[in-house]
């Protein structure tokens, strides 16, 4: 018999792989009155079952309008990464289109540093085009 936590791990995974996109955006407090049990329940299993590790982006907004968004990363998605040339030559070209600013640049260039990372090559080039392509859907509006 499976466990609570697996049921409600395989309902978001149908959800998702049902979607055009492979992304999906719920309410907290429906998916635990669905499955009956308390909104932390639901935290629970986003916190372990779906993890960049594992190949999803989780994005959640508490409150009246709070949502859950889970999206499915693809593999070449997951095994693209910039190195820190690579994103500082990338914020270099974003500030001289215009697309950025100074200020914008520094604070990129001051977020994606090797240094302030601590971090494995690989993990830090995925988590540091993750934050460049963040910051460009906020830009974007």
């Amino acid at each position: 018999m499976r466990s609570l936590t697996d049921k409600i791990e395989c309902y978001l995974k149908v959800l998702i792989d049902r979607s055009d996109d492979y992304k999906v955006e719920i309410q907290r407090a429906e998916l635990a009155e669905t499955f009956q049990c308390a909104p932390s329940q639901i935290t629970y299993v986003l916190g372990t079952r779906f993890t960049a590790e594992e190949g999803f982006r989780t994005e959640s907004k508490r409150g009246g309008r709070g949502f859950i968004r889970i999206q499915k990363l693809s593999e070449k998605r997951l095994a693209v990464g910039l190195t820190q040339e690579q994103a500082c030559m990338t914020i270099d070209d974003l500030m001289s289109q215009g697309i950025l600013t100074v200020r914008e640049a520094k604070l990129l260039i001051n977020i994606i540093n090797r240094i302030i990372m601590n971090l494995d090559d690989e993990i830090s080039d995925y988590i540091r085009s993750e934050i460049i392509e963040g910051a460009l859907e906020v830009l974007e509006g």
